[in-house]
């Protein structure tokens, strides 16, 4: 049996060799490429059993093409990379690794609200162009006397709520597939996407990507927002209309933005728009990173690919009802 990597250059630094003494052990030959488009992958990884991937898109063509393929699994806790109905349809499973940085994305989403609130960011770069000016910028607020709204309230979202009460903040939720017990365990209200759009001071995105989600933060919803909001967004980045977020921005609307994700990531031009303000700041897709959480999803994918070659099925096959998998 063979498990094969699909882009190991995908993300800077990581370290497959945790996965590479798993596989040995197991009998499972462990191959790592750095497949660019569609027809290396069919051409490299064609006698896979069980693909891993990172950022390359795994489409039906692809599928069609992987005669021995059981399981594809994606590095990290999103998988929209993956066509998942196409796999279910061909008995495929789809996995990921549903917990592995949840502390590290609910600190890096706390991090840069308190960046942006605190203009963290804008007073370095005045005090190295020998500015010390205390009052400029905005006048902050009192985190305590703001709420926070999360869109999306899976379990980033819920650790990040675990941080910010220690702040103060008042919550809201926006989660049309939660009972409202879940989030009033918390400390939250639950709320329709308008409401929260009015009330929050700042706006943080947990939500996965999905059509439905997809430039959900675009002209009209933002124009729904209260003047001065600031954005966060942690999660995918086409879940905001780039170009909408800017302008509002520009005008004053949005006071703030910061983003880890951006649409048509990655951000590589010193002279960005994006940066034209000064007030957004970026981080290049980092939420997720530390050792510990580094080390837990290369131990989980490589285990759960190891069980499904086994014929068991573990806790995290995302399409496991759709394939009729009991629990």
């Amino acid at each position: 049996m063979k498990a094969i990597v699909v882009d190991k250059n995908s993300a800077d630094g990581l370290d497959f060799s945790i996965q590479q003494k798993i596989f040995e052990e197991n009998g499972i030959e462990f191959v790592l490429e750095d497949c660019q488009t569609e027809d290396e992958i069919i051409e490299k990884c064609r006698d896979a059993d069980a693909l891993l991937v990172i950022y390359r898109k795994i489409t039906p063509r692809i599928m069609d093409a992987l005669t021995n393929c059981k399981v594809i699994l994606r590095y990290g806790i999103g998988y929209d990379v993956i066509d998942v109905d196409a796999a279910t349809e061909r008995g495929i499973k789809v996995c990921n690794s549903p917990t592995h940085c949840l502390d590290e994305v609910a600190t890096h989403t706390i991090a840069m609200i308190l960046a942006m609130e605190r203009q963290i960011v804008f007073f370095n770069d005045l005090v190295k162009e020998g500015k010390w000016l205390a009052n400029a910028g905005f006048k902050p607020h009192r985190l305590a006397c703001q709420t926070l709204g999360f869109v999306g309230f899976g379990n980033i979202a819920r650790r990040t709520a675990d941080f910010a009460k220690g702040f103060g903040f008042h919550m809201v939720v926006y989660d049309p597939y939660l009972d409202e017990s879940v989030i009033t365990d918390y400390g939250a209200k639950k709320a329709d996407l308008d409401e929260l759009l009015e009330v929050s001071d700042v706006i943080t995105i947990h939500t996965p990507l999905f059509d439905s989600t997809y430039h959900l933060i675009n002209k009209e919803t933002i124009a729904k927002m209260k003047d001065g909001v600031m954005i966060v967004n942690t999660s995918r980045g086409p879940i905001i209309a780039v170009d909408d977020l800017m302008e509002a921005v520009k005008s004053g609307k949005v006071r703030a933005a910061a983003l880890d994700v951006v649409e048509n990531e990655p951000v590589s031009e010193p002279g960005h728009p994006l940066f034209e303000t000064g007030k957004i700041i970026c981080s290049p897709h980092a939420a997720y990173n530390s050792v510990e959480a580094e080390e837990q999803m290369m131990a989980v994918l490589a285990q759960t690919a190891v069980d499904i070659l086994n014929g068991r099925n573990p806790e995290n096959i995302v399409n496991k009802k759709a394939l009729g998998i009991g629990a």
